[in-house]
């Protein structure tokens, strides 16, 4: 990994879009170190066919996700599902919230161009939240409501990254039979997609908003002599 970070916020509007951009990188960030925060704003009860599955489902598979991550931060919220706009305020004050909890040299959101009315807005309200702040803010793209997207930030993984991403993803049972984007080959296409822009046989790719660089001293940058 690049970055050289300690303490990582992970922002997801719904309780598998997370996993689904960036759950293999999340899990490197798990395994270098970093305390990682989850957050999801809405547990998507309302979508849930109760016919079929308990209406808490999603919360309980997004539970076990963030534990198959190694993720033991993890917040599920209760907005509405298809309803984020409408509480735009509320998650703003939510994002403020967290952020005064502690600094995060790096967030990673949803994706500002996602035609997704939920999506596109926690990526606004992010960038408003950690717009004076001294965070890394990166954003993920989930398959099918994100055609636009234009990626500049990638994050190489190996054959054992995406077989434990896809484990991971499995483990969303009410999601697997009626989402083509969570099968098999549908997950390994869109990592070696992004991984061909690399040279790499798979990656996760992110658009940057914003990059704050650490390390430097006041003195400059660390092996450089000053000018005289």
């Amino acid at each position: 990994m690049i970055w050289n970070v300690s303490d990582v916020l992970i922002l997801s509007p719904h309780t598998d879009d997370m996993e689904l951009g960036a759950g293999g990188t999340v899990r490197l960030l798990v395994q270098s170190g970093a305390r990682v925060k989850s957050v999801v704003l809405s547990d998507c009860r309302k979508s849930v066919d109760t016919t079929k599955y308990p209406e808490d489902i999603l919360r309980k598979e997004c539970l076990a996700a963030a534990k198959h991550l190694g993720i033991d931060d993890l917040t599920i919220l209760s907005f509405p599902v298809r309803e984020l706009p409408e509480h735009r305020q509320e998650i703003l004050e939510t994002l403020y919230g967290i952020r005064k909890d502690r600094e995060f040299d790096l967030v990673i959101t949803s994706w500002w161009g996602d035609t997704h009315q939920d999506h596109r807005t926690l990526a606004e309200e992010t960038q408003r939240a950690f717009m004076r702040t001294s965070s890394t803010v990166l954003s993920y793209a989930i398959p099918g409501s994100c055609s636009d997207f234009v990626p500049n930030v990638f994050v190489p993984l190996t054959e054992d990254d995406v077989k434990k991403k896809i484990e991971m993803l499995r483990l969303y049972e009410s999601q697997v039979a009626k989402r083509d984007y969570f099968q098999t080959d549908a997950i390994r296409a869109f990592l070696t997609y992004q991984g061909i822009h690399v040279g790499r046989p798979y990656a996760e790719a992110f658009a940057q908003h914003r990059t704050v660089v650490k390390g430097f001293s006041a003195g400059g940058i660390p092996g450089r002599p000053r000018s005289r």
